[in-house]
């Protein structure tokens, strides 16, 4: 149960993160993944921006921590469903209107949860370590996929939608999901300090960084096309499927045997999975509504 609620303060901290650079984000100069020079000059030069990437990572920490104290099946999905959550809470608060799914996808998440916490009722077993050499192999595989197929849509002149990039996005920083259980299980095993020597002869932060870097180019592209109670949840489902499936069979843990603790934890999963059918039918109007917005608010020259 630790885990879980330290992956939920986590994801408390990741939204604010989420929601600060999507205010940031609605107000500058466009960005696009075929112009990485101007991107990261458009993003490090936003102070507001920055800030919210440190709320982020913040809470991306807390998230690795959260690994090394419980399954990736438990952790995963209540990271995804809490940042879910939370991106809807803070577009009500701050006056925006969400649709009547949003609506049902905010009320399934507290549900989505309580099954969560009450499938860990036998403990449960936690992965600490992988064969590193296959879950290298997975993860750049995956990071190197995700850069191709967006690459070469967009070469062929295609437009790629919030929501397909959000969709990479996510398989991107699932990858660097995969390391982040990597480092959780030497913080686990070892200690704050005494892991500190492993994680850097290991290749976990390195392929984190790789991962991480690639997820936030496309995600902040997708974040700037739409709103982030659009795009967040999208790329945190594609994500946490990915990270749930192979960070289950490469770490080695096993679901619950009670049949009925591994329907809670099956059904708790699932729920999360729903909110993508229940957002993005409506992410193509949000995707116009918040380029009509960016759009009356930039200066003209």
């Amino acid at each position: 149960m630790t885990g879980l609620v330290v992956a939920l303060l986590a994801a408390v901290v990741y939204t604010v993160g989420l929601t600060v650079e999507q205010r940031a984000l609605h107000g500058s100069e466009s960005i696009s993944v075929n112009r990485p020079l101007h991107l990261a000059r458009v993003l490090l030069g936003n102070p507001r921006w920055v800030l919210g990437c440190v709320f982020a990572a913040l809470g991306s920490v807390g998230l690795i921590v959260s690994l090394g104290l419980a399954p990736v099946s438990v952790v995963q999905p209540a990271f995804a469903a809490g940042v879910a959550c939370g991106l809807l809470v803070m577009t009500l608060v701050l006056g925006e209107r969400i649709t009547r799914g949003e609506y049902v996808a905010l009320g399934l998440m507290p549900v989505a949860l309580g099954l969560l916490g009450l499938s860990t009722a036998d403990g449960g077993e936690t992965g600490t370590t992988a064969d590193t050499p296959l879950l290298v192999g997975v993860s750049v595989a995956t990071v190197v996929a995700c850069v191709a197929v967006v690459a070469f849509v967009g070469g062929r002149g295609r437009y790629v939608s919030a929501a397909a990039m959000g969709a990479a996005a996510g398989l991107a920083q699932g990858s660097a999901g995969l390391q982040g259980k990597g480092l959780g299980g030497l913080l686990s095993d070892h200690g704050l300090w005494n892991a500190v020597l492993p994680a850097l002869l290991s290749p976990f932060p390195y392929l984190y960084a790789l991962g991480w870097a690639v997820g936030i180019v496309l995600f902040q592209t997708s974040l700037q096309r739409s709103r982030a109670s659009i795009t967040a949840p999208v790329s945190n489902v594609v994500g946490n499927v990915f990270m749930v499936v192979a960070g289950t069979l490469l770490f080695g843990e096993s679901l619950p045997d009670d049949p009925v603790l591994l329907a809670l934890r099956v059904g708790g999963f699932a729920l999360t999975l729903v909110v993508v059918v229940l957002v993005r039918g409506n992410a193509a109007s949000a995707e116009a509504d918040t380029s009509r917005k960016r759009a009356a608010s930039l200066p003209r020259g």
